[in-house]
Protein backbone atom coordinates (compact mmCIF):
# COMPACT_ATOMS: atom_id res chain seq x y z
CA UNK A 1 0.00 0.00 0.00
CA UNK A 2 1.56 3.21 -1.20
CA UNK A 3 0.50 6.38 0.20
CA UNK A 4 0.85 9.40 -2.92
CA UNK A 5 1.38 13.06 -1.42
CA UNK A 6 1.50 15.86 -3.07
CA UNK A 7 3.56 18.91 -1.62
CA UNK A 8 0.35 21.39 -2.74
CA UNK A 9 -2.15 18.64 -0.69
CA UNK A 10 -0.43 17.76 2.33
CA UNK A 11 2.40 16.30 3.74
CA UNK A 12 2.96 12.57 4.95
CA UNK A 13 3.84 12.20 9.33
CA UNK A 14 4.34 8.58 10.07
CA UNK A 15 2.35 7.04 7.15
CA UNK A 16 -0.89 9.18 7.66
CA UNK A 17 -1.45 12.17 5.65
CA UNK A 18 -2.17 15.81 6.70
CA UNK A 19 -3.70 18.35 4.39
CA UNK A 20 -2.90 21.55 4.21
CA UNK A 21 -5.91 24.19 3.78
CA UNK A 22 -5.02 27.03 1.52
CA UNK A 23 -7.29 29.38 2.77
CA UNK A 24 -6.90 33.21 3.47
CA UNK A 25 -7.70 35.79 5.45
CA UNK A 26 -10.44 37.81 4.24
CA UNK A 27 -11.91 41.43 5.67
CA UNK A 28 -15.92 41.52 6.25
CA UNK A 29 -18.27 42.33 3.36
CA UNK A 30 -18.19 46.30 3.00
CA UNK A 31 -22.16 46.44 4.44
CA UNK A 32 -21.50 44.74 7.04
CA UNK A 33 -18.76 47.10 8.34
CA UNK A 34 -19.21 49.72 11.45
CA UNK A 35 -17.76 51.70 8.84
CA UNK A 36 -20.34 51.52 6.38
CA UNK A 37 -22.78 52.00 8.47
CA UNK A 38 -21.10 55.46 10.00
CA UNK A 39 -20.44 56.59 6.42
CA UNK A 40 -23.93 55.85 5.63
CA UNK A 41 -25.33 58.66 9.08
CA UNK A 42 -22.88 60.49 8.03
CA UNK A 43 -24.03 61.01 4.25
CA UNK A 44 -27.80 61.06 5.42
CA UNK A 45 -26.65 63.88 8.22
CA UNK A 46 -25.29 65.83 5.97
CA UNK A 47 -27.87 65.76 3.57
CA UNK A 48 -30.50 66.36 5.90
CA UNK A 49 -28.55 69.28 7.23
CA UNK A 50 -27.89 70.81 3.68
CA UNK A 51 -31.57 70.77 2.93
CA UNK A 52 -33.14 71.92 6.15
CA UNK A 53 -30.76 74.47 6.73
CA UNK A 54 -32.75 78.07 7.03
CA UNK A 55 -30.48 80.25 6.04
CA UNK A 56 -28.17 79.49 2.87
CA UNK A 57 -24.95 79.56 4.66
CA UNK A 58 -24.69 75.75 3.56
CA UNK A 59 -26.03 75.30 0.37
CA UNK A 60 -27.53 72.02 -0.81
CA UNK A 61 -24.14 71.74 -3.32
CA UNK A 62 -21.79 72.42 -0.02
CA UNK A 63 -24.25 69.71 1.30
CA UNK A 64 -23.70 67.24 -1.65
CA UNK A 65 -20.22 67.80 -1.90
CA UNK A 66 -19.31 66.90 1.47
CA UNK A 67 -21.43 63.41 1.35
CA UNK A 68 -19.06 62.72 -2.29
CA UNK A 69 -16.17 63.23 0.19
CA UNK A 70 -17.42 61.00 2.96
CA UNK A 71 -18.20 58.51 0.39
CA UNK A 72 -15.04 58.64 -1.29
CA UNK A 73 -13.20 58.37 2.01
CA UNK A 74 -15.16 55.06 2.75
CA UNK A 75 -14.49 53.62 -0.81
CA UNK A 76 -10.49 54.58 -0.13
CA UNK A 77 -10.51 53.12 3.13
CA UNK A 78 -12.40 50.00 1.71
CA UNK A 79 -9.65 49.61 -1.03
CA UNK A 80 -6.54 49.49 1.70
CA UNK A 81 -8.41 46.73 3.70
CA UNK A 82 -8.58 45.07 1.31
CA UNK A 83 -4.43 45.48 0.45
CA UNK A 84 -3.82 42.35 2.50
CA UNK A 85 -6.30 40.18 1.82
CA UNK A 86 -3.75 37.25 0.47
CA UNK A 87 -2.40 36.79 4.10
CA UNK A 88 -2.35 32.77 4.74
CA UNK A 89 -4.66 31.93 7.24
CA UNK A 90 -4.37 28.73 8.97
CA UNK A 91 -6.82 26.86 11.51
CA UNK A 92 -4.46 24.64 13.83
Amino acid sequence: MSVQTHSAVGTEYDGRVETDHHSYTETKLGFKTSEFLMMVLAVAGILIAAYADGDDSFTTNDGWRYASWVAVAYIVSRGLAKLGVREPYRDR
